[in-house]
Parts: structure tokens; sequence; C-alpha cells
């Protein structure tokens, strides 16, 4: 867990200027509604793209709960799955622009889909106004633990002595995993071969009886089979190492300089939400993720807490579309 200190000392939102914007905004509806100022007068709803149980609704109920006594009103809870998240995502697109209906959005729903499947029954580039980032998923670099494979550098020696002879499980076809496994075989220039899996249970099995020679998955599958000396952990994702593994190297650190394919989800507003609305919630959550409490809660239940002031946020999600969106022509993944 990144210390709680560098939140007001990296990325100071608290005081962000709640004044700014307000001139020349009366166009906007929330202007005929309420003051900015006085936001929020009512519960907030938080639509979640998944449903129930998951990690993305985990987390939003975590979020929800820790910035209710910052902000003084109820934050509601609405799962709305279905179409990779398509679906609750343009319930949000298409929601009014203040401030009460919010949509955790992913590297999936934000990044990622609009070039896996073509056509989205929203943009995600013009329907929102990025808020803030909640966590990011450091996806693990694992083999099996009796694998002659000891490190990132061996991996890409013998499939480079061996072109076509390694293989890696797809647990999900474009999820961040997935997509990591590409990125890193375009980056690294090694020929690997992909073998998708209808369930993340089966890929886990047989990576570990040795049927696959490595995979890429989230901290939180993969934890359980390394505590138990099942699995080896060679690498990670993210530019910085896990807190659940800090004895773990990047990727970036073993020859791929700034390889960094993790996954993240993070809040967004509909497009035109008032920036003194954007930037309440987003001090809101920055001031939440500085207490001992909930930084305990959060990586109790596996979440590596990351947060952004919105400028910030923006500029991420925006190289996050550009890359993702390259690694996917360049592999030619559809769905």
């Amino acid at each position: 867990m990144k210390s709680s200190n560098r939140f007001p000392s990296r990325r100071n939102i608290l005081g962000l200027g709640l004044g700014t914007g307000l001139a020349g905004w009366g166009s906007c509806a929330l202007a005929q509604q309420e003051s900015p100022v006085a936001y929020p007068s009512k519960p907030i709803k938080f639509v979640i793209p998944f449903a129930a149980g998951g990690g993305t609704d985990i987390l939003g109920r975590q979020v929800a709960r820790a910035i209710e006594p910052i902000l003084g009103k109820p934050v509601i809870i609405d799962n709305r799955p279905g179409a990779g998240g398509g679906i609750g995502s343009a319930l949000v697109a298409k929601a009014e622009p203040d401030g009460y209906t919010m949509v955790l959005g992913t590297t999936a729903t934000h990044a990622m889909n609009e070039f896996l499947y073509g056509k989205l029954p929203y943009d995600p580039q013009k329907d929102f106004t990025p808020v803030t980032l909640l966590i990011k998923i450091t996806n693990v670099l694992t083999v099996p633990i009796n694998s002659p494979i000891k490190t990132f550098q061996d991996l890409v020696r013998i499939a480079k002595e061996q072109p076509g002879k390694l293989s890696y499980g797809i647990v999900a076809i474009g999820s961040s995993s997935h997509l990591a496994s590409e990125k890193m075989k375009i980056d690294a220039g090694i020929n690997v071969v992909g073998v998708p899996y209808n369930s993340q249970v089966t890929g886990m099995t047989d990576l570990i009886s040795g049927r696959l020679d490595f995979m890429f998955d989230s901290v939180g599958n993969s934890r359980p089979h390394l505590q138990a000396g099942k699995l080896r952990a060679i690498g990670v994702s993210a530019l910085e190492r896990s807190s659940f593994f800090p004895e773990v190297p990047t990727i970036a650190e073993q020859g791929l300089p700034g390889f960094s394919a993790p996954g993240w989800v993070g809040l967004f507003a509909p497009a035109n939400t008032h920036p003194v609305i954007v930037n309440k919630v987003a001090a809101a959550i920055a001031q939440a993720y500085k207490s001992s409490k909930n930084i305990e809660d959060f990586k109790a239940a596996g979440f590596e807490l990351d947060v952004m002031e919105p400028r910030e946020y923006a500029a991420f999600v925006a190289a996050e579309r550009i890359k993702w969106g390259q690694v996917i022509k360049s592999a030619g993944i559809k769905l």
C-alpha cells in the first residue's frame, strides 16, 4: 500500500480552485437547478456497470462508505451490468451533468472496449468528465513453481531461442491481463502462443500443473497460489512494485523500460459536469484515502489505492486509450 503521505505532497487536490469555471457557465442545465457551491444537496448515485459482488462493485461500495461522512450525503450504489460495462456506462453518459450520477469506469470501459468492439453505446472520450483514479490493478506475471524460468529475462531468452514453444493463458479475451501479455510480446519482440480459457479457474489450474508456461493475472487472483507455493512471480506489470509483493521486480526493471500494463478503476461524471463539483468529489476521495482505517479496509480487500486530481486523471485516461488502442490494433484483436 502506498503511504497516505503521498497525497498532500504530490496531489494536493483539497484546495483546488472551487470557484473556477463559475463565470460563463450559465448555459449548463445545472446552473438552473442549484449552485455548484451548494453541492451536494441530496444523495449521490454511483453506477457500477458490472454485477454485484465483483471487484468493481466491492470497490464502489467501499469508496461510497468512505466519502459519505466527508460529503455529508448518502452515496447509493446502482448495479447496471451487461455488454462488458456498456449498459451502465451508457446510462451515465446520458445522465444530467449535475454530479448526482457517476460511474466507476475501468480500463476496459474507457480505454479498451471501443477498439475491441468497434462501436459502443457511448463515447468514452466525449461523453464523460474524468473525476479521479481510484485504484490500479497490478497484473502479476507468474510461472509454475517448478518451471526453469526464474526471471523475466529467462522467459524472453527461452522465447527467442525457441519461438512458438512457450504458451500462456488468456483467461478473458480483451481483459487487462490478456492485453498485458500482448503488450509484453510486442515490446519484447517474442513469439509465444496464447491459449484462451472460459474461466480464470481453469487457466490457473493448467498453469499450476505446468500445462502452461506463464500467465498474467491480477494480484488478487494470483496471491493465494503464490502464498501457497504453487506459483512463482517473475514480474509485475506496473511501473511501481506491488505493495503486496514488494520483493517482485517490475518488468520495466528487467529489460523493458517504461513497460506499464496495470488495470485500473476510476470515477467518471457525465460530460459538462461543473469543475466545482468534480473537484469536490475528487477532494473527498483523496481525503478518505488518508484515513488509516480506510487504507486498511481497502488493503484487506486487495486494492492498491491511487488517486489523481481531475486534470491529471484526464491526461492519464487519454494516454491509456492511445496505448491500448495501439496494442489492440497491432495484435489484431476483435470481439
